[in-house]
């Protein structure tokens, strides 16, 4: 892995540190590379339960694409809608791993910083972090409409933050749902650790099929086509190891109490 990005290992749970903190971490054409590579070995390692993608310590989760890179690249006579990008392109969503990621956020997170940590499926923030769309600013086109509200960001929230370039702030992310917990900065990364080993405990079977149902967006479909391909796709009655295990260890550890 390039030095722009660091990875931890604890067990069943990875964790990917982004590491430009002098340009808070904005999206570059090697930062991309690393995630997608980060993204690869995720999906790749059976021993891999969930993961995590953050700044390094201090700094910001991510400002963005790097326009400064963009620029140059312009001035150079580069064309093309996105030159810098193929067709996988560093976010969450073209680099599928197929199981929970956690997005730990401090600082700024705007742009192509939250489209990646709006496609996680948990996100953890600081009171200090900033969440912002401000593409209309700087001539971009952005998916912000998209995948905001697929976090559970209301329509009108989202419509003030593309047209407007409005900023959210930590707690005002938790109150629309964008974060499920604001943690303080000093116990931000060790709380996302806490996060994915308690998820790494559970039922890789149960796990597994909930981030199937999830990707595969059937809560969005009315209830009477979603539900039962939701059954099916989770196995939700199934006979499988996981319930026979689970079934035996709640018996077994009710007799023990009794």
């Amino acid at each position: 892995m390039s030095g722009v990005f660091e990875i931890e290992r604890r067990g069943a749970v990875i964790a990917g540190f982004m590491n430009r903190p002098r340009v808070h971490n904005a999206l570059n054409s090697e930062l991309r590379e690393a995630l997608i590579q980060f993204w690869d070995q995720v999906k790749g390692d059976d021993g891999i339960r969930v993961a995590i993608i953050a700044g390094v310590p201090g700094a910001s989760f991510g400002s963005g694409r790097d326009m400064k890179e963009t620029y140059d690249a312009y001035s150079a006579g580069e064309t093309g809608a996105d030159w810098e990008l193929t067709n996988r392109t560093g976010y969450p969503v073209d680099s599928p791993t197929g199981k929970p990621v956690i997005a730990a956020i401090d600082g700024y997170c705007l742009g192509a910083g939250l489209k990646v940590a709006a496609e996680c499926d948990l996100r953890i923030c600081t009171p200090e972090a900033v969440f912002a769309s401000p593409q209309a600013k700087v001539g971009r086109a952005t998916e912000s409409p998209l995948y905001l509200q697929k976090a559970g960001v209301p329509k009108a929230v989202v419509f003030d933050m593309v047209f407007t370039g409005k900023r959210l702030g930590g707690a005002e992310a938790l109150h629309y749902g964008l974060v499920s917990r604001v943690v303080g900065r000093e116990q931000l990364i060790e709380e996302a650790w806490r996060m994915a080993e308690t998820i790494a405990e559970m039922s890789p079977t149960v796990i597994s099929g909930l981030k199937k149902g999830i990707d595969a967006e059937l809560a969005e479909m009315p209830t009477a086509i979603g539900s039962p391909l939701w059954k099916s796709l989770t196995a939700m009655y199934g006979d499988t190891g996981d319930a026979r295990l689970g079934a035996e260890a709640f018996v077994t550890k009710g007799r023990g109490e009794s």
